[in-house]
């Protein structure tokens, strides 16, 4: 867990940032307003929005997550500096394989910012 100082640079940091310093890309999904299933008829949407400071670099997810995003995720985390902060603030819904892998980034030193309790207290679960 983050202590307070540094969830508080860290967040200063976030706002300081323009959306043009990210590289950002596509939803993966078509607006049907009567079916929410993507042509391959998975469920997802994701985005992934990655802010680069000096050596520093914030992962931004939003939307919802799926084990099909992970290869995605790893690759961004590979391309990325030596602090690595992956913000959760606008993550909906996440499977097992996702918690599995955030569990991992975070003893790895992965720092995991505005997370939700849910999914912070399924992390520890599947710890144990």
């Amino acid at each position: 867990m983050l202590n307070f100082q540094r969830r508080a640079e860290i967040t200063a940091r976030l706002q300081s940032l323009k959306i043009s310093d990210s590289s950002s890309y596509k939803w993966h999904w078509y607006c049907n307003p009567f079916r929410r299933e993507t042509p391959d008829r998975s469920n997802m949407t994701l985005k992934i929005e990655r802010y680069s400071e000096g050596s520093s670099t914030t992962i931004r997810l939003i939307g919802r997550m799926q084990a099909e995003h992970l290869a995605e995720l790893e690759t961004q985390i590979r391309e990325s500096g030596s602090e690595i902060v992956i913000d959760l603030e606008q993550v909906d819904l996440v499977d097992v394989q996702v918690v599995r892998f955030l569990g991992v980034c975070e003893t790895q030193g992965i720092t995991l910012l505005n997370c939700s309790p849910y999914i912070l207290d399924w992390i520890s679960r599947e710890r144990d």
